[in-house]
């Protein structure tokens, strides 16, 4: 885990309530808007005596303490101190860390290393899609019970929808999973992902019954076109599926380490088909229930123990095993190279 990159710490909508506290990256954070609407991230430890700041309110534009009122403004300064009068110096050391935090298509983008942001720019998000509207939906923040590389690599993993996501679109996909084409983008921070039909092919399929009859009745939903899908060390997963009509389902899935053991997931919707409300409704309905099966994954999962056996992989983990290893030799601060990527994805 490294702190040194943008990460998602959550969505812009998320602070119009209040502030939120959200724990990345191994700090308590607080996350709020100040008077002109700028959104800020600071250490949520009050240095008075510990209190979570993030179960204050924001008071004039500052985020105040809920256990003795004391005032900071977004650069992590102490303002106000209510037990002393107005007029007597408040201490320097009454600060708290301020993070970076920017604002790209609704998503919020923290940087919380030591060092100077390497990008000035966190990921834009933008899409384009002339003559078509496009519709974004955020879906609501999940704590994985399951460590950073573990969720990453579980987000690529075809293998399981059959077995796992039997209420909702598992039940009716082939086990069989087609071999991955990988390829890693220029920059050596990407890839990206397509069936390989030369090996064998998997035929796409869509849900079928009263599921399935709506979806195509009421909201575009076909046999896929195309696909893909792309891991970014910066912009972390992808799912693209195009239709016949020329429309598409744009998933990004960000992951951000809570601690060793815990992950946030963040995924949002980009899609041109069924651009209404009630695509909306539906398909939040539809990721919520996907959610809740995925919730079963981490309790099947044995704990360590003194005699556990070093883990088998097979084809079907080749593209989440690539993504693993590109973002292992991210953080080491080496080069990612095509060969090393074939080696890590030898099984």
């Amino acid at each position: 885990m490294t702190r040194d990159a943008w990460y998602c710490a959550g969505w812009s909508a998320e602070l119009a309530g209040g502030p939120i506290g959200r724990k990345l990256l191994g700090r308590h954070l607080v996350l709020f808007r100040d008077a002109n609407g700028s959104a800020h991230a600071l250490g949520a430890r009050c240095p008075h005596r510990g209190a979570d700041l993030s179960q204050g309110s924001v008071v004039d534009g500052c985020i105040q303490c809920p256990f003795h009122g004391w005032r900071f403004d977004g650069s992590g300064c102490c303002v106000r101190a209510p037990s002393q009068p107005e007029n007597l110096k408040i201490s320097n050391l009454a600060r708290v860390p301020s993070f970076p935090l920017q604002e790209r298509q609704g998503t919020l983008w923290i940087w919380s290393g030591a060092a100077e942001p390497q990008s000035k720019e966190p990921p834009d998000g933008s899409v384009e899609s002339p003559g078509r509207p496009i519709r974004r939906v955020f879906f609501d923040a999940q704590l994985v019970d399951a460590p950073f590389l573990s969720v990453l690599e579980n987000f690529f993993d075809k293998a399981h929808l059959p077995f796992i996501h039997t209420r909702t679109f598992g039940a009716d996909q082939d086990p069989l999973v087609a071999r991955q084409r990988i390829t890693l983008d220029p920059n050596g921070r990407s890839l990206r992902a397509e069936d390989d039909d030369s090996a064998w092919h998997v035929e796409p399929k869509q849900p079928k019954g009263f599921v399935g009859w709506v979806g195509r009745l009421l909201f575009g939903l076909q046999r896929p076109v195309a696909q893909h899908m792309r891991f970014d060390v910066d912009a972390g997963g992808q799912i693209y599926i195009e239709y016949p009509n020329g429309t598409f389902d744009l998933f990004n899935a960000h992951l951000t380490p809570a601690d060793a053991d815990h992950t946030w997931l963040f995924v949002e919707s980009v899609r041109t088909r069924a651009p209404h409300t009630f695509g909306d409704w539906i398909q939040r309905r539809a990721i919520n229930r996907i959610f809740e099966e995925g919730k079963r994954e981490t309790s099947l999962l044995l704990g360590p123990d003194d005699d556990a056996p070093r883990q088998v992989s097979v084809e079907s983990d080749r593209l989440g095993l690539a993504a693993r290893h590109l973002y292992e030799r991210w953080v080491r601060g080496a080069g990612a190279e095509t060969r090393d990527l074939d080696v890590a994805a030898n099984l």
